[in-house]
C-alpha cells in the first residue's frame, strides 16, 4: 500500500511538472474568463437575454464538460501512458519494486486528481467571472458545487475509456487524434441511433442537467450511477488487461 501511494505522488508530481498539463489549467482559466466576459457583452446589447448568478457557472460547466475536458483528458490520459512508452520513461517505472496493476492505479487516480483540480479551476474563475462581470454576489453555492461534484463520475469514467484506447499506441499524438475520433463517432452516434444516447456513458458528461430538468427519480439516479460505474469498471479492467501485456 505505501508503495501505492508514494507512486500516486509520483504520478501527480511527474504529471504537473509536464508544461503541457499546467499550461491546461491556465487555459482552462481563460476559457472561462473569456466566456463570461463574451455572454457579459451579449448581455449588454441584448436585454432579453439573462444569464444569473447560478446559470452561468452551470452554463460553464456544460461547455466545459462536453468540449475542452474531454480533449484536456485525452492529451493528458496520452502523456502519462503512450507518451512514456514513446520516450521509454515507462521502462524506469516498471523496474521498481510496484506491480502494473499498482503503477496503472496511481496513473488513473493521477488522471481523475486533474480532473478534479481542473472542475475546481472552472467553478472558481465561472463564479468570480459572474461576480465581475455581472455583478452578481449571491450564490445558491450548495446547488452548483453538486452540479460539479456529480460531474467527477463520467469525467473518470472517460478517462479511463482514454487509457483503454492508450494502450495500443506508442506515441501520444497517435493517441490523442484516436480518442477524439473515437470520441466523436460516439456523439454522432448518438444522435442518430435510437435509445443510444441513453445508455452511453458520454450522453452522462454533463449530469447534473438530468437532474436540474425535472428528470430526476432517485431509482432512475441509481440505475445510470451504476451503468456509468459499469462503463468504468470494463474500461478499467480490459485497459489493465492491455497495459499487463504490453512489451516496453
Amino acid at each position: 500500500m505505501n508503495n501505492l501511494k508514494a507512486n500516486i505522488v509520483n504520478e501527480v508530481q511527474k504529471l504537473f511538472l509536464k508544461k503541457k498539463v499546467t499550461a491546461f489549467l491556465i487555459i482552462t482559466a481563460i476559457i472561462c474568463f473569456l466566456s463570461a466576459f463574451f455572454i457579459s457583452s451579449i448581455q449588454a446589447k441584448l436585454v432579453f437575454i439573462a444569464v444569473d448568478s447560478v446559470s452561468f457557472p452551470l452554463m460553464t460547466l456544460t461547455i466545459f464538460t462536453n468540449i475542452f475536458l474531454p480533449l484536456f483528458i485525452f492529451m493528458t490520459v496520452a502523456e502519462l501512458f503512450s507518451g512514456e512508452v514513446g520516450d521509454k520513461s515507462l521502462k524506469l517505472v516498471l523496474i521498481r519494486p510496484i506491480s502494473r496493476l499498482k503503477v496503472f492505479i496511481s496513473k488513473n487516480i493521477a488522471i481523475a486528481i486533474y480532473i478534479i483540480i481542473n472542475l475546481i479551476v472552472v467553478f472558481i474563475v465561472s463564479m468570480l467571472s459572474s461576480m465581475l462581470l455581472n455583478g452578481e454576489s449571491s450564490f445558491n453555492i450548495p446547488y452548483i458545487m453538486f452540479a460539479y461534484f456529480i460531474d467527477i463520475v463520467p469525467a473518470v469514467v472517460l478517462a479511463l475509456f482514454a487509457s483503454f484506447l492508450a494502450q495500443f499506441f506508442k506515441s501520444s499524438s497517435g493517441a490523442i487524434i484516436t480518442c477524439i475520433l473515437f470520441f466523436i463517432l460516439i456523439k454522432i452516434l448518438a444522435l442518430f441511433v435510437s435509445g443510444l444516447n441513453n445508455i452511453i456513458f458520454t450522453s452522462y458528461l454533463n449530469w447534473y442537467a438530468i437532474w436540474s430538468t425535472g428528470k430526476f427519480s432517485f431509482l432512475g439516479t441509481i440505475n445510470t450511477l451504476f451503468m456509468i460505474l459499469s462503463y468504468g469498471v470494463i474500461f478499467f479492467t480490459v485497459g489493465y488487461y492491455f497495459f499487463d501485456k504490453k512489451e516496453v
